[in-house]
């Protein structure tokens, strides 16, 4: 019966989140800040910006609300699908525009 409670709070952000939006690399152009040519983007409670990849369901935070929630919701580091920038080697792509359209989501 513990399980099962825990269970449940911990899959309560989600349930209360607004469905997700297909954003794709044909969307942002140039950019697209992502390995993956199609992510779903979200926002969940407490305004937590995130992407899941929908081949493989793993989730990535994208803002500082999603990072403080990372253990909680099960985050995967964003390092595994963010793509280098292609004008500055050895960094990489701006999340920027699509941590902004998942804040719009929030509202």
């Amino acid at each position: 019966m513990r399980n099962l409670l825990l269970g449940l709070l911990l899959a309560a952000p989600l349930a209360l989140a607004a469905p997700p939006k297909l954003i794709s690399a044909e969307d942002f152009g140039d950019a697209w800040p992502f390995v993956p040519e199609e992510m779903h983007l979200q926002c969940l409670p407490g305004n937590a910006v995130v992407v899941t990849d929908p081949e493989t369901g793993r989730m990535y935070g994208l803002n500082g609300a999603a990072s403080g929630k990372a253990r909680q919701l099960g985050l995967e580091p964003l390092e595994n699908v963010w793509a280098e920038s292609t004008s500055i080697p050895g960094t990489k792509a701006s999340v920027g525009s699509v941590i902004e359209a998942g804040t719009k989501l929030c509202d």
